[in-house]
């Protein structure tokens, strides 16, 4: 009985923020007043749709239930946020419109009207409200395509959800999940886009060397294959010359490469058809470039004539905001870094690990060799711009320098020829390629250089 007192006494006690204290050796116990413990929530656990479906696995029904309702959240919750952005589109819009009749004003009355037409570029905005209006202009494109197909195709829309991610809007974007792996969005950017780099490479060594599969049934066609073939080794071998090239990184590279091609990118006359919607360039090009800009997904079942058409695309979206960045004299400094790393990836420039300075250099050499120096061409000599061929160009140069660069996130594929431009002495060799009679030669790139 007395035993039973004596607990019943301790968790009283114990439940009113006193502390017991016992000693072994004899019966005698002491009560201490201290203040209550309270003790602090553990931290909420680390959930990512592979741990809810381990905790949910053994009970289907439990699993259906959270599908449907985490569906049901997602559409509430995106299409609110699909008008909610489209409204606030509408007021940077209407600040656009106002900023035009400002400028306007001041016109003479047979301008005025030309003066205010809209077009995204306008001013009287930040490069954040732009972003923004430009993103929400694509997701209301989305949002089209996918009311168009869902009306005339019902039964393909889960399929095309599944193999088009990125076709739906931005609100209903799924997040992706990786296993709880420490690895961000710029991580999978960074490691697709090298591979793109390294399958265009091959794809276009193999065009060079290989005949297609097709050409040997066409008696006629063989002098236009081989034709096709040496026009690849050209293109392949002005690509080696640049990666073997000295300190062909960076913004001088970007400034080679633009110098280079300049009997490509000007012309007396208009750029034909054919050069304005990149007809000319090679297929694996063409490939490579959507899967990077696409990244990280792509679905290589697309036909060519698709990714052109989604490169044309990109490019114009790029061309307006390179547009607006010159004629409202933006700051690029003043950027936060989440607007500066996608406005460095949308041109493929590097962002994983670099910093605010380096992205800033990156950015402004662009606008510099896309925009700025283009403009001055063009107003001192009267010549024509292709800016599609010339900002396909830099995008593929962008592509090929984050590459090599020592911070990509794919980094097997760099340190297998890491060590191949340094001779056995360890000093660097001049840059050299070698023909195919065996002799080597320096390379043009080296000596536009030096």
């Amino acid at each position: 009985m007395k035993s039973v007192t004596s607990l019943i006494t301790t968790k009283f006690l114990l439940n009113n923020g006193y502390s017991v204290l016992g000693d072994k050796s004899s019966n005698i116990r002491t009560v201490s007043a201290v203040a209550p413990v309270v003790a602090s929530p553990p931290p909420p656990p680390i959930m990512d749709s592979s741990t809810d479906m381990v905790n949910k696995g053994n009970n289907p029904v439990g699993q259906l239930f959270g599908y449907v309702k985490d569906s049901f959240v997602r559409m509430k919750d995106g299409t609110v946020q699909l008008y909610t952005n489209h409204k606030r589109c509408n007021e940077i819009r209407a600040k656009q419109r106002d900023y035009l009749a400002i400028q306007a004003a001041s016109l003479p009355n047979n301008e005025q009207r030309a003066a205010k037409k809209y077009h995204i570029s306008a001013g009287g905005i930040t490069y954040e409200e732009f972003d923004f209006l430009t993103k929400g202009k694509e997701d209301r494109g989305k949002l089209a395509n996918v009311m168009f197909m869902m009306f005339f195709a019902p039964n393909f829309v889960p399929y095309a959800f599944m193999f088009f991610p990125e076709m739906l809007p931005s609100p209903f974007a799924m997040p992706l999940h990786k296993l709880g792996m420490p690895h961000t969005k710029w991580h999978d950017i960074s490691r697709e886009r090298s591979h793109a780099v390294i399958q265009t490479m091959l794809e276009l060594e193999k065009a060079a060397r290989v005949a297609p599969m097709l050409s040997n049934l066409n008696p006629f066609g063989k002098g236009r294959t081989r034709k096709m073939m040496e026009r690849m080794d050209r293109l392949g071998r002005d690509i080696g010359g640049l990666l073997v090239a000295e300190n062909a990184s960076g913004a001088r590279g970007s400034k080679l490469v633009s110098k280079v091609l300049e009997s490509e990118v000007y012309s007396k006359e208009r750029p034909t058809k054919d050069k304005a919607n990149l007809a000319c360039l090679p297929t694996a090009v063409i490939k490579g470039l959507g899967r990077a800009l696409e990244a990280p997904s792509f679905n290589s079942l697309i036909p060519t004539f698709i990714v052109r058409g989604k490169i044309l695309n990109t490019l114009k979206q790029i061309e307006n905001a390179d547009r607006f960045l010159v004629e409202q004299n933006i700051d690029l400094t003043s950027l936060n870094t989440e607007l500066l790393q996608e406005a460095c990836s949308a041109r493929l420039i590097g962002v994983l690990g670099r910093s605010h300075e380096e992205m800033v250099e990156g950015l402004a050499s662009w606008l510099e060799t896309a925009v700025k120096y283009p403009e001055k061409v063009v107003k001192d000599t009267g010549v024509c711009y292709n800016g599609n061929l010339a900002r396909a160009s830099l995008l593929c140069y962008n592509l090929l320098d984050g590459a090599r660069d020592g911070r990509s996130a794919s980094y097997l594929p760099r340190l297998l020829y890491q060590g191949q431009m340094y001779s056995s002495s360890g000093q660097q060799t001049a840059p050299q390629i070698q023909n195919e009679n065996g002799s080597s030669k320096k390379l043009k790139w080296y000596k536009k250089l030096n």
